[in-house]
């Protein structure tokens, strides 16, 4: 039992360097692709890609998504829009390393893994990649629209991508695990 305990302590510095290595990674690619959009698609309106799909358009944003909060006076955009969103990133990001997502659900325990590397990665990324923005810019720089017809998004970046994609896998390893959990106790209980 003793080398396991030192096995985990020894790999917590290593999830470290990866989580910080992840997120580097993430905030450089979301960065990178708003230089790209703020130089060519600035003041040129808009560029279909795949038909009507993917809609570019570069777009400035005061506020959240879909410009919430965007009117708020300036001190308390900035702790509605940074301060708070870092502490909730930094109290999020520790639940779930330390609990796993099915504590962060409410429904108990489950040995943190991949998916919560994946999720959190993800959120860090995404969430400092729009508050690198914030800080230098005071606005968020947007330029992708997906939609069908008339069914369109709002205009997002990169770091708004990285979120809904942490969303995606925190959900789908919730369903897994709840259905591996209750495949479990029935498995029990016969």
């Amino acid at each position: 039992m003793k080398g396991s305990s030192e096995k985990g302590r020894a790999a917590k510095p290593l999830l470290a360097l990866a989580m910080a290595a992840s997120c580097a990674v993430l905030v450089a690619a979301d960065q990178w692709t708003k230089i790209l959009a703020a130089s060519r698609l600035a003041g040129k309106g808009a560029v279909r890609v795949l038909g009507d799909f993917i809609v570019l358009v570069f777009t400035q944003n005061r506020g959240a998504f879909l410009s919430l909060g965007s009117g708020l006076p300036p001190i308390l955009r900035t702790i509605v829009l940074v301060v708070l969103p870092l502490a909730a990133l930094a109290l999020f990001g520790w639940v779930l390393l330390r609990r796993g997502i099915g504590e962060v659900a409410g429904r108990g325990a489950a040995k943190p893994g991949a998916a919560e590397f994946a999720v959190v990665a993800l959120i860090a990324g995404g969430g400092l990649g729009n508050l690198v923005d914030r800080l230098l810019y005071g606005q968020v720089r947007d330029f992708i629209n997906f939609g069908i017809g008339g069914l369109r998004t709002g205009i997002m970046n990169l770091a708004d991508l990285y979120i809904l994609a942490a969303l995606i896998v925190m959900v789908a390893a919730f369903a897994k695990r709840s259905s591996g959990s209750r495949s479990s106790s029935s498995g029990d209980a016969a």
